[in-house]
């Protein structure tokens, strides 16, 4: 025994439940599931472990809790819960918290096709999971073009008085405006559901079956159309078909490069390739790889149904394999770890597409940059951190700020801010009080002090940021003002150093410019994106929130119910009262208060 136990181990129970691993400071270090406790908590003091990270956790552990369950399985459900919600220092923790994205063919009168995420309860028929939300959005794209069929929220499709955009570009046959009968638009979304199914030649036999009768009758429009058709799936399906590898499958692949480690995952859902994308490990240095791959089946199959074969490169297939069986036990899984043939090359692919997205990450792809950086400005090093700040605003209201960080590992979003400014639309003013309130966050908040701050605009708003900075005691801060240039592109850009009098033109081709232009897009779209959302807010609120009686609840089944506030004010005293909560009482205050403004 090379570690006296700090509690009598004897006293343990011999059931299955979670045992939690507790400092001196009652800070949980470590949470697992058992069994058996007491011989699973006994085992961790009988000899010296060979994990590093276990060591060092065990010379810190105080105390030991136990929580007891009714199975095994209760027990992994409950430890994956108390992981995710105390995020203990010694647990393996995967960094994508999000739900993996769904197609969602809604149970609706006049079905339509969206992304959904989170527990699948909405009435309605679930296709995935799908790997990333960019999977989603190109099927659904080509879904749109090929079967026509709506994306609209409800509150939209019922108050629509003439077709949408998607109508105009031939992406939705508009059932909101009697544009398709019942008949043909539940054709169109029974051929969507085969196509999801994996039914798809079937559909495109008849196409081409329909398409000769209607030449043959000389309709040559509506041939002409279902030959578009025939082309676009083809198109679509074009490459998908791979000899030798199953319909629905995932390959799991574990890439690690010193202390980071990743998770890189292909997916297959109806005979498509959906493409991989990467999850990193935080906590995982020293972690076995079976440690990784069961916190990533809790993550990924606890909810969402596993394929038929999983693909691995590691040899727990059968500990992972007794996981899904307490996970799915309903569902009959094969994981693999092929050696040869098509199922290995796909391993493969997956790994060569993991090292490329490190890769494409990595400080050693970034570093280049900032030495260029440093050329380009004279500067003796290479900076390590530069950050960059934007004004935007609609018409002198709204009016927003917001400042990035970038590192030679990449965005640095911990850092990232955001600022609410006078309205007024003067950009100086808002550049002065923004970058007052950032150096009093530097000192306050221990933000970092970036080695070079980029002021988005030209000389005018290079000076007053050099008058903030001495005001706050930063004037040793590098600034540099990028100005576009007249045509607005990228390339055309006209730097402003604030320790030297000549102006910069690097050109398109400098690397050094290419890094100040990512910079500088991503504080645009940040400061964008929270002025849309004060902008979204003022909106929904506006002349609701004066009315009495009408709080939260009432204001968003409103806006559901009639899918903004143009649908509520054109209601009637009789529409509104069609809306769950408004009485007659309420819907003449409502109506007579929105008429009068």
């Amino acid at each position: 025994m090379w570690i006296n136990p700090p509690i009598e181990l004897k006293t343990l129970p011999r059931e299955p439940g979670v045992y939690r691993m507790l400092d001196a400071a009652r800070k949980v270090l470590y949470i697992g599931k058992a069994r058996n406790l007491r011989k699973r908590v006994s085992s961790y003091f009988h000899k010296i472990p060979d994990s590093p990270r276990t060591r060092a956790m065990l010379q810190q552990v105080r105390d030991i809790e136990t929580t007891i369950t009714a199975s095994e399985a209760e027990a992994l459900i409950v430890e994956h819960n108390l992981i995710k919600q105390l995020k203990p220092r010694y647990n393996v923790l995967l960094k994508d918290a999000k739900s993996y994205p769904y197609i969602l063919l809604t149970d609706e009168a006049y079905p339509r096709l969206r992304m959904y995420r989170g527990r699948c309860d909405v009435p309605g028929e679930y296709f995935g999971p799908f790997p990333h939300a960019g999977a989603v959005q190109q099927t659904l794209q080509l879904m749109q073009k090929v079967f026509r069929i709506r994306d609209c929220e409800e509150s939209t499709f019922r108050n629509r008085s003439r077709p949408c955009m998607q109508y105009q570009i031939g992406r939705c046959t508009a059932p909101c405006c009697q544009r398709v009968d019942d008949a043909a638009y539940h054709r169109q979304v029974r051929q969507a559901r085969a196509f999801l199914q994996g039914h798809d030649q079937e559909y495109l036999q008849q196409w081409q079956q329909e398409m000769e009768q209607a030449a043959a009758a000389l309709n040559f429009e509506h041939a002409a159309r279902l030959r578009d058709r025939i082309r676009m799936m083809r198109s679509i399906l074009a490459g998908q078909q791979k000899s030798g590898l199953p319909d629905d499958a995932d390959a799991i692949v574990i890439l690690q490069r010193g202390e980071s480690v990743h998770l890189c995952i292909g997916s297959r859902r109806a005979g498509r390739d959906l493409g991989s994308h990467c999850l990193r490990v935080d906590q995982a240095a020293d972690a076995s790889h079976l440690e990784i791959l069961q916190s990533l089946f809790m993550e990924r199959y606890q909810r969402d149904t596993p394929p038929a074969e999983i693909m691995i490169e590691h040899n727990c297939s059968e500990e992972l394999s007794g996981l899904l069986r307490l996970l799915c036990p309903q569902q009959k899984v094969s994981i693999q770890m092929p050696q040869r043939g098509k199922k290995h090359e796909w391993l493969a692919q997956v790994r060569h597409s993991g090292e490329q997205y490190l890769a494409s990450r990595s400080q050693a792809q970034q570093q280049p940059a900032f030495e260029a950086l440093a050329e380009l400005l004279a500067l003796p090093e290479a900076p390590r951190r530069i950050a960059a700040v934007d004004n935007a605003h609609l018409g002198g209201q709204q009016m927003v700020s917001a400042i990035v960080f970038a590192g030679w590992q990449g965005p640095e979003k911990e850092y990232y801010r955001r600022y609410k400014l006078e309205d007024g639309g003067d950009d100086y003013a808002g550049m002065r009080e923004v970058l007052t309130r950032f150096f009093r966050n530097i000192r306050e908040e221990k933000l970092p002090l970036p080695d070079i701050l980029f002021i988005d605009g030209g000389k005018g708003q290079l000076e007053v940021a050099m008058a903030a900075a001495a005001e706050c005691g930063m004037d040793a801060l590098k600034m540099v003002a990028v100005a576009k240039g007249r045509q607005r592109k990228v390339g055309t850009e006209v730097l402003w150093p604030s320790w030297r009098e000549q102006t910069l033109r690097p050109g398109r081709h400098s690397p050094a410019l290419m890094l100040i232009a990512r910079v500088r897009d991503e504080a645009h779209r940040f400061a964008g994106e929270h002025m849309r959302k004060r902008k979204k807010k003022q909106m929904l609120s506006s002349s609701l929130e004066q009315i009495d009686g009408v709080g939260p609840a009432r204001r968003m089944a409103l806006l559901r119910h009639f899918g903004g506030i143009e649908g509520v004010r054109q209601a009637s005293r009789e529409q509104l009262m069609e809306v769950p909560g408004i009485s007659a009482i309420f819907a003449d205050r409502i109506f007579t208060r929105l008429h009068n403004q």
